[in-house]
């Protein structure tokens, strides 16, 4: 049985365990509301931990593989146990009896095999210290990447370009946040004022990147009198390919958590969105974020609707028509894996084939809703072509009346921002 503490070692076990073991997101167990049980060091050391054995979790287990007698013996507790001490020893450079001695506690909290944790990491070791780390000689090991995956970008990236991909996801991503455009200097003040360096974003008249922990920020940015949401750039980017204006009806197809909704929203100043959620969980988010956000946009009507974009004409009147859609369509979060490092574990080929249907289906049922002259921006936080390039051009290639204006891809070690596919569509009748 997991106990609940305050030890940031032992939470992240408990988080690990719960992403490795049960296959449970990672954003849906670090919150707010677990952060805020830690002081800021604490806090600081266990979010460490985990994004870092996420990170390189294949190089771990590659450097574990010699020293277990009989893994299968072990619990999803105590292997995490150990990863979690061999990231401290290597990455962190925790002193040695420090890491030792609180894997040793923490497995006695299990209750499991506390013997064999202080045998395997001491075993570990000695071995480093006469070795070394010897140079992982495959990139899926180096950078703890799914093989298939890296198959994937081969046949598309040259190597070095690859290698250079893959080191971005393993970084820390930038903090990012979209604000009014004319609010952004002001912002800024606000934020330095408090004792948070900002840079501007390079490509979005919104965006500010807040350099320190996103939990302080958030908490800081919470008390201010300024609208903003977190959002990467590549994000913010498909508001603005949108081109939303003063009077707009605009459709969200995929709304949740809401941060197109509301940066279209403040871009447009006057006017009314329908959203679509399929997800009561990520209903009551994007709710959450509109209600906390609506003061600042006093002339914007946001409706909500519970439904799934594939059906949509079951919840839409057959008659309304829309200036602007958004499809910022389910996909299998490749572009990401920077922010969630746990989705390269989850995602599969199959996973990625499966949501490529969904989109199509998505965009063929939502389109119909467009005015003529209308804009459709269809995007997707995928590196892979079947969820991006693919999908468009089918959709292209039975549709007359649509015409491409703009297709764009982004990429954290090219452009500093997450993996988009972004596609600005025309219905000229």
């Amino acid at each position: 049985m997991v106990h609940k503490s305050q030890n940031p070692r032992q939470k992240a076990v408990e988080i690990l365990s719960s992403v490795l073991g049960r296959n449970k997101p990672l954003k849906m167990l670090l919150t707010d509301d677990v952060l805020s049980r830690f002081d800021k060091p604490d806090r600081g050391f266990l979010l460490e931990i985990v994004y870092g054995v996420l990170r390189n979790l294949y190089f771990i287990d590659w450097l574990l593989e010699g020293f277990y007698k009989n893994k299968k013996k072990l619990s999803v507790y105590t292997i995490n146990n150990l990863r979690c001490a061999v990231y401290q020893l290597i990455f962190m450079r925790v002193p040695e009896y420090a890491a030792v001695f609180e894997a040793v506690n923490i497995e006695k909290i299990y209750g499991e095999k506390t013997s064999a944790v202080n045998a395997i990491l001491r075993n570990f070791l000695r071995k480093y210290k006469k070795e070394g780390v010897p140079q992982a000689e495959h990139l899926s090991i180096k950078y703890s990447h799914p093989e298939w995956l890296i198959s994937r970008w081969l046949k598309r990236f040259p190597e070095n370009e690859i290698e250079a991909f893959l080191k971005a996801n393993n970084e820390k991503p930038p903090f990012t946040i979209a604000v009014k455009p004319e609010e952004r200097n002001k912002v800024t003040f606000y934020l330095n004022s408090k004792g948070f360096k900002t840079n501007l974003t390079k490509y979005s008249p919104s965006g500010l990147i807040v350099e320190g922990q996103g939990y302080e920020i958030r908490k800081t940015l919470m008390e201010s009198s300024f609208f903003w949401i977190v959002q990467d750039e590549a994000s913010q980017l498909a508001c603005f390919l949108l081109q939303p204006f003063n009077g707009l009806t605009v459709l969200d197809a995929c709304a949740s958590p809401g941060g197109k909704t509301l940066l279209t929203a403040v871009l447009m100043k006057k006017g009314r969105i329908i959203c679509l959620e399929k997800n009561r969980v990520r209903m009551k988010i994007l709710k959450e974020n509109i209600e906390r956000l609506k003061k600042f946009l006093p002339d914007i009507e946001i409706e909500t609707i519970l439904a799934d974009a594939r059906h949509c004409e079951n919840v839409l009147p057959k008659n309304l028509k829309f200036e602007r859609i958004i499809v910022d369509a389910p996909c299998s979060s490749v572009g990401v894996i920077r922010r969630n490092p746990d989705v390269r574990y989850r995602v599969s080929e199959r996973e990625i084939e499966r949501l490529s249907k969904t989109q199509r289906l998505i965009l063929e049922k939502v389109s119909s809703f467009l005015s003529p002259n209308g804009i459709l921006v269809y995007s997707v936080c995928s590196t892979e072509p079947e969820e991006g390039e693919q999908v468009i051009n089918n959709f292209l290639q039975k549709h007359d009346e649509f015409c491409s204006i703009k297709m764009l891809r982004t990429y954290p070690h090219i452009h500093g921002m997450d993996g988009f596919y972004i596609a600005k569509l025309l219905k000229t009748e």
